[in-house]
């Protein structure tokens, strides 16, 4: 396995630039995945890994080795699509063969008749099946080997394409929305299936995903990526509780995070007219916003900091997420409740929340983090 390092790529497409300058380093055996909406440029970034497009500029090195201008072939990586891409005349066993009959054997070794009995061609098969066999037992899948694509299941299915990316014993493994074409109970499962496949080979996986669940689940990092950027670059919990700009912090976390206006007036800051902190520096921006994950509000009846009506409820079992109406503007937040409180949360219903000052994230007019502006448990503050 190899680290893999990723310096100023651009892509561009006629007048329209998918990529802009995006560097990113990858450790050896890290599951790094690229998360970010439709069309912000992370299957193109991941085409460019494998050698199917070309970058308009920058490089593409792995194992310190620059392999920009290598074709696909000869980079030794391992890429799993969206599509599985299994031939369905051939068996399991045939499909997870066919990369190593490319690589190891003439095109006349592959002959089903003549091949057989050309020198080394029968020594070549019996290496072949035999990492087949291993693959697919790390795989479990040696009970389907003899099956065609059309007897199995989706997540069946999506293991054969994985087990035709690993017996090649790949660099890297490039995964582009893999689990996409699955049903909700099986990508739960076979997402687990990914990660603990990763956990046993210490493979370094690049991982493309829209699912920030996916994402938040499986990786080392997460790179959230969004107009042709990668914004940032972190571990999952990073990511979520101490996002660097406003549309990281939209974008991962379900709901979405709430966002409320605040304004420094003097040196007092005040969200809707009620002053949290007394003693902020006139050089503050003037501007600004607070960021408050659905945990971190709360009913309240004794002086509520927001006031609102609720005006939908969605029960998820374990948990019960609320949104309110406020009465200053109309604008809506999402709280999230426990079952215990499900009848306080009534349609309609009149509420008081409150939130935890230390678990809201501020950030200027444009959307970038001010942390140096700390919320304290009862007032606020700034610190050096």
């Amino acid at each position: 396995m190899s680290d893999l390092q990723i310096a100023s790529v651009t892509k561009h497409f006629g007048e329209a630039s998918v990529l802009k300058g995006v560097t990113l380093d990858v450790k050896d055996g890290e599951f790094v995945s690229l998360v970010g909406p439709s069309g912000c440029g992370k299957s193109t970034l991941l085409r460019i890994i494998a050698g199917l497009e070309t970058p308009t500029s920058g490089n593409i090195a792995i194992g310190g080795m620059d392999v920009t201008q290598l074709r696909a072939a000869d980079r030794n990586l391992s890429m799993v699509f969206q599509s599985y891409a299994l031939y369905p005349h051939l068996t399991v066993a045939e499909n997870i063969a066919v990369p190593l009959q490319m690589r190891q054997m003439t095109a006349l070794q592959r002959l089903p008749v003549l091949g057989g009995i050309l020198p080394g061609a029968r020594t070549q098969k019996a290496d072949i099946g035999q990492a087949v066999r291993h693959a697919a037992e790390i795989l479990e899948i040696a009970a389907l080997l003899d099956r065609k694509p059309g007897q199995l299941s989706g997540g069946q299915r999506q293991r054969v394409a994985l087990g035709r990316a690993l017996v090649r014993d790949p660099a890297a493994f490039l995964l582009d929305e893999p689990l996409s074409n699955l049903d909700a109970k099986l990508r739960v499962q076979t997402r687990a299936e990914i990660a603990e496949l990763h956990r046993r080979l210490k493979a370094t996986f690049i991982y493309v995903t829209h699912d920030q669940v996916e994402a938040m689940t499986m990786s080392d990092r997460i790179a959230v990526m969004m107009g042709g950027e990668i914004l940032q670059c972190a571990a999952p919990d990073v990511i979520y509780e101490d996002p660097d700009n406003i549309r990281v912090a939209e974008f991962i976390g379900s709901p979405k995070i709430n966002v409320l206006p605040l304004e420094r007036n003097g040196t007092e800051l005040t969200v809707f007219d009620q002053v949290l902190n007394s003693g902020l520096s006139i050089e503050s921006p003037k501007m600004m916003q607070m960021g408050l994950r659905p945990e971190a509000l709360r009913l309240t009846q004794s002086a509520p900091r927001l006031t609102g009506r609720i005006v939908h409820i969605e029960n998820l079992g374990s948990e019960i997420f609320a949104q309110v109406a406020l009465d200053t503007d109309g604008s809506r937040v999402t709280m999230r409740a426990m079952p215990a409180q499900r009848q306080s949360l009534g349609l309609g219903a009149q509420v008081g929340l409150s939130f935890d000052l230390s678990a809201a994230m501020i950030f200027d007019a444009e959307g970038m983090r001010l942390r140096h502006i700390e919320l304290a448990a009862t007032t606020a503050r700034e610190v050096a």
